[in-house]
C-alpha cells in the first residue's frame, strides 16, 4: 500500500490511509451514531482475527496491580451492545474468560492485518 511505513515487521499505515478506511470501509453510507456504532462493529468484527496475545493490567482487591500475560480468544461486542466508545473482547486470564476492553490491552503481537485493524481502532477518537 503506497505511503505505509514498516515499525517491527508491520506496516503502519499513514493518518491519510487511516482516514480513507474510515471513510470508505466504517462508515460509508451511515446517516446517524447507530449506523456509525454498527458499522464499526462490522469492521472490527471481520477484521481482527483471533486468538492473539497482549498484556493486559490485573488490579487486584489489595490494590496490586500486575501485567499479565492474556490470550484474546474472542469478541464480546456485536452491532447490537457497541456503544461507539468502546470494544469488548474475551481474554483469557488463570484459565477463566473475561472480558476486557481492547483499549486495555498492551504489547499486542498479531498478525498484520489485526494490528493495522488496531491501528484504525486508535486513531477513531484524534
Amino acid at each position: 500500500m503506497a505511503g505505509c511505513r514498516e515499525r517491527g515487521g508491520v506496516m503502519d499505515l499513514t493518518k491519510e490511509e487511516i482516514q480513507e478506511i474510515i471513510d470508505y470501509e466504517v462508515i460509508v453510507d451511515c446517516y446517524d451514531e447507530y449506523e456509525m456504532n454498527t458499522g464499526w462493529a462490522i469492521y472490527m468484527d471481520e477484521n481482527i482475527n483471533y486468538p492473539f496475545e497482549a498484556l493486559y493490567e490485573v488490579k487486584y482487591s489489595s490494590g496490586k496491580k500486575e501485567l499479565e500475560k492474556v490470550k484474546v480468544v474472542g469478541n464480546y461486542t456485536n452491532d447490537s451492545n457497541f456503544n461507539g466508545g468502546e470494544y469488548w473482547l474475551e481474554i483469557e486470564l488463570d484459565g477463566k474468560i473475561v472480558t476486557a476492553n481492547l483499549d486495555d490491552l498492551q504489547s499486542i503481537k498479531a498478525d498484520t492485518d489485526t494490528l493495522r485493524t488496531l491501528q484504525v481502532w486508535q486513531h477513531r477518537n484524534m
